[in-house]
């Protein structure tokens, strides 16, 4: 492999196969037979791989469960090995796979910290110059001489992200960790990443949320069992991805799914206590309309504890995935900081045509890093058309015919 200074990842036609045997003495005895009588059965996990990563930049992996991405991501971090092809990282290396792994559970969180740190490569003196940043950063002062069997899982991820971002790496490896801790926390963990972007970092990330793979990435690829499906762009990557795993669904969680804002753990915030689409000159709610009829979406909302400055959106998605449009209070710089209220967004003119549509807020933070709550109206919104015309809406035209003869 030809190593380009310019990239901090190069991976060449990686594979990675996993050996499947019916019983243990199936292995005794394939080696026995010096492998020339097999008793596994092959699991590719990757094929023919092949990724260049750019110094500073940010890639993302996104697929199915099972396509591969951590696997592929285990390899780069050295945590296990490829069976073919071959890859190299260029300057120091930290990764976020499992939280928590390889800490003892008899162990203080105070001991755990120095072992995990010798785990990754780094000396004693250089973990102890970062011990009190770790601390910090953890927020487990009061727990840190505690055996780790205290800890609740939280408790144990706050201590595992906490370790892993203290060294000074060149390259960034994460694996599903954005949603660790509480709300405080995962603000923390997205400021202290952006960070390491904005140093100019190389960051590979893997996400099942393509909004996080969107805001953060520059480049994507999609694996679909074991192989590259599409590589490129990290906003033409994930549309392609979203549109062919989004089947009809117009259900809450597919709708939800991408979202924006990380989902928030806090017990005591703020909520969406209802939406509902109504006629504005009724206020009665609709069920059914027509291409170009007036709506209203009516949110009504609670902000308990001390009041906090909030942002709603709200979205139509057709039942097929396409998003229709979406707006944001944050987006239009609308400041709502009330401890408890009703939203309207009036609409004027629904141009919508024939269709079937799922109408859904979300509730954030102004900066929409973490996501409060979100809803989907219980009933979808029909669009009945009595005109020929098609298409997803119903646009203002007009027609000119000429004679030129």
């Amino acid at each position: 492999m030809n190593r380009s200074m310019e990239n901090a990842v190069e991976i060449q036609n990686l594979g990675k196969e996993y050996r499947l045997y019916g019983n243990p003495y199936h292995r005794l005895l394939e080696s026995l037979t010096l492998g020339k009588k097999k008793y596994h059965r092959s699991l590719w996990a990757l094929r023919d791989i092949s990724i260049d990563v750019p110094k500073g930049s940010t890639f993302g992996l996104v697929g199915e469960n099972g396509a591969g991405k951590s696997t592929l991501l285990k390899i780069l971090s050295g945590t296990t090995f490829p069976t073919v092809g071959g890859f190299r990282v260029q300057g120091k290396v930290a990764s976020l796979l499992e939280l928590g792994a390889g800490f003892h559970k008899d162990f203080s969180g105070r001991a755990n910290i120095f072992m995990n740190a010798a785990m990754m490569g780094f000396s004693r003196r250089e973990m102890e110059r970062n011990f009190q940043e770790i601390l910090e950063f953890s927020g487990l002062q009061d727990f840190i001489d505690a055996p780790l069997r205290t800890y609740s899982s939280g408790m144990v991820c706050r201590l595992g992200f906490s370790v892993a971002i203290s060294v000074d790496p060149d390259v960034l490896i994460l694996d599903e960790i954005l949603s660790v801790g509480d709300m405080e926390f995962q603000k923390r963990c997205v400021d202290k990443i952006w960070s390491f972007k904005k140093q100019g970092k190389t960051i590979l990330f893997c996400s099942h949320s393509l909004y996080d793979i969107r805001q953060l990435c520059d480049e994507a690829a999609w694996l679909k069992n074991g192989r590259i499906r599409e590589i490129g762009n990290a906003m033409m990557v994930t549309n392609d991805y979203a549109t062919y795993e989004k089947q009809l669904i117009g259900r809450e969680m597919d709708v939800l799914s991408q979202l924006p804002g990380r989902p928030a753990e806090e017990e005591n915030r703020p909520r969406i206590d209802g939406i509902r689409t109504v006629d504005p000159a009724t206020g009665e709610p609709l069920q059914e309309v027509r291409p170009g009829a007036a709506v209203q979406v009516v949110v009504d909302f609670s902000n308990p504890g001390p009041p906090r400055e909030v942002s709603l959106g709200v979205g139509f998605t057709r039942t097929d995935t396409t998003l229709c449009f979406a707006f944001s209070t944050a987006w239009e710089g609308l400041k709502v900081e009330k401890s408890a209220g009703r939203i309207v967004l009036d609409i004027p003119r629904l141009d919508l045509l024939a269709g079937e549509f799922v109408v859904f807020a979300w509730l954030v933070d102004p900066e929409e890093k973490i996501r409060f709550d979100q809803a989907v109206q219980e009933k979808n919104l029909v669009v009945r058309n009595v005109g020929k015309e098609v298409g997803l809406i119903l646009q203002d035209h007009q027609w000119e015919v000429e004679e030129t003869a």
